[in-house]
């Protein structure tokens, strides 16, 4: 054989090889990303809340139904005084209402209703195939209805995570006034690479997008990027927080988020906090500046 035609063949074997290994990561990983492993509505460590009751709040526990019939098991909490503002509390991949209940309900309720849900497919809601968004859209627009139908018709998005991703697609379409997006992802293969990267699997940003492709067909709905939707917040509010520590999504893909969005806008740089940690890195500055862009965009409109 010549030269060039043992390059052509090496060249053609590599391929194969390069093919063979997509298929099987995108099958893989596609299998875990539209069916995950959802943690239950149980409290992670002794003496965590498991309801709001749990930390002398009242509320009700009701069902949520979707455009497209799935049930959302829900809870609202009522604000600690007369208000017609509500925020919608989103929360990340594989979770659930229960970490978001102890870190953000007790000081966000002070001042607004708060209506927190599992997302389809996690927690108590119904459903088994996770979108990323593609029909999580129709579960932020239940809880919008919800509100409404209760006379709250000054409503904010507040997500973490795939939450914050979720409230960033779901927002051009619903009557809400702001979106605080902490640690969103600006592309969905964006946190698959991670996570291939940190499994030590070769070539993790092209596994990641053979991984979102593959999901798309499992799903039957292509995931979607909130970067190609950001700009079409506004002219709601956006509040970006990012946190430099975080080694599942770089602060640049909410970087990325701000710089496409419109106005008004804000970007709340968290320096060395982990994934979803923002709050914990400082709870007093993180409460400060949630509560004050509210008050200028939500209590205000």
């Amino acid at each position: 054989m010549s030269p060039g035609g043992l390059v052509r063949e090496l060249l053609r074997l590599g391929g194969l090889v390069l093919g063979l290994y997509l298929a099987y990561v995108g099958i893989r990983g596609s299998r875990m990303l539209v069916r995950p492993e959802t943690r239950p509505l149980l409290p992670e460590t002794a003496g965590a809340p498991a309801t709001p009751a749990d930390l002398g709040l009242a509320y009700e526990s009701v069902d949520l139904v979707t455009a497209d019939g799935v049930r959302l098991a829900a809870w609202y909490i009522p604000a600690a005084r007369p208000t017609t503002t509500a925020v919608v509390l989103l929360h990340g991949f594989t979770g659930n209402r229960l970490p978001e209940l102890a870190g953000f309900v007790p000081w966000l309720q002070q001042r607004h209703h708060v209506l927190q849900f599992d997302f389809r497919g996690h927690g108590e809601s119904e459903g088994e195939i996770v979108t990323m968004g593609a029909r999580e859209r129709a579960d932020i627009g239940a809880a919008v209805e919800y509100l409404r139908g209760r006379g709250l018709d000054r409503v904010a998005l507040f997500g973490v995570s795939m939450g914050a991703a979720v409230a960033i697609l779901a927002a051009p379409n619903l009557p809400v006034a702001a979106v605080v997006a902490d640690a969103a992802y600006a592309r969905v293969s964006h946190p698959v690479a991670s996570r291939l990267r940190e499994q030590g699997w070769p070539l993790p940003e092209l596994g990641a997008r053979a991984i979102v492709a593959a999901a798309g067909v499992r799903a039957r709905s292509s995931l979607p990027d909130p970067l190609g939707t950001v700009s079409r917040i506004a002219p709601r509010a956006l509040l970006v927080i990012a946190p430099t520590g975080d080694r599942l999504i770089s602060w640049r893909q909410g970087l990325a988020l701000f710089e496409a969005a419109g106005e008004p806008k804000e970007l709340y740089v968290v320096e060395g906090a982990a994934h979803g940690d923002s709050y914990i890195a400082d709870p007093d500055a993180y409460q400060d500046r949630v509560l004050s862009f509210l008050e200028r965009h939500l209590e205000a409109a």
